[in-house]
């Protein structure tokens, strides 16, 4: 039998929200700029976090009563169901986005444009002035970004993203993402396996590159089968090694400008690939 603990969790914020976004509201500017001033005896775990452009905000909802009265919400626990415009059915809350959270905890990805000391200069957070901020942990998109991940359509819709999901994923997704998918495609093709069944995957080349190989082939970081060397190159000099139980395949990549990921998905194999070369597993 799993218990689940009922008794509160006290935690101590590691810093606050600076912001001209005074009040509760139901839209909001993600191009706003804001500033969480960290505590000062944590100023050294701040160093290096200026060398990465996103980070991860996690924050306690200090005014959700605020909300509730926007909402019109006259009971003291949040809402368990949030209802949509339209459809007359209601979702969860956990399978929405809105601020209503049973635990009050809040989390933004956020741009970060500068660090001063022990201050934080964000664009694009969604917590309002004087928010007790929990925690901040860096963004890296080889490991938080998924762009084979699924949303459902009428969600999509009723939050009109089909658009701007397409447009992080794909348009300026991208060539390096497509170009991973299809090289990871072709990987199991010539090796004759399907996705989940390689070894392991070896990539030399640049992150979305890298990205499009996981999805295509399984392989990932955390599974422990995959391991990739960033280079910041054209991609003549990217390569994929995929590994299989009896066999492995290296795939070079042409050094080709592509206009989009569209292109990508339409050019031939021979545009694409340098050389495609099978091979016994050396370690079998």
């Amino acid at each position: 039998m799993v218990v689940v603990p009922t008794e509160p969790v006290s935690i101590m914020p590691v810093g606050v929200v600076v912001s001209d976004f005074k009040e509760c509201s139901r839209t909001y500017d993600y191009n706003k700029e804001s500033m969480i001033c960290m505590r000062e005896d944590l100023a050294d775990a701040l160093i290096g976090v200026e060398y990465f452009s996103h980070i991860h905000v996690i924050y306690y909802q200090h005014r959700r009563e605020d909300w509730f009265k926007l909402i019109e919400w006259e009971q003291k626990e949040p809402p368990l169901t949030i209802p949509f415009a339209s459809e007359p059915a209601c979702q969860g809350v956990y399978s929405t986005r809105s601020p209503s959270r049973p635990s009050a905890m809040g989390s933004c990805v956020v741009e970060l444009l500068k660090l001063e000391g022990n201050r934080l200069y964000v664009k694009g957070l969604d917590a309002i002035d004087g928010t007790p901020v929990l925690d901040i942990k860096i963004y890296i998109p080889h490991y938080d970004a998924f762009p084979l991940a699924e949303t459902p359509l009428n969600w999509c819709m009723s939050h009109e993203l089909i658009t701007t999901s397409r447009h992080f994923h794909w348009d300026t997704v991208n060539v390096g993402l497509t170009l991973g998918l299809r090289t990871g495609a072709k990987a199991l093709q010539a090796l004759g396996i399907s996705r989940g069944e390689a070894v392991r995957a070896t990539v030399v080349g640049g992150h979305f590159f890298a990205q499009g190989i996981e999805g295509a082939t399984g392989c990932s970081v955390l599974r422990g089968n995959f391991s990739f060397e960033e280079l910041r190159t054209s991609p003549k000099q990217w390569k994929l090694i995929l590994t299989g139980k009896d066999c492995e395949v290296e795939i070079r990549l042409n050094d080709h400008i592509y206009a989009s990921a569209a292109e990508v998905l339409e050019v031939g194999e021979q545009v694409l690939f340098a050389s495609v070369q099978l091979r016994e597993n050396p370690q079998r």
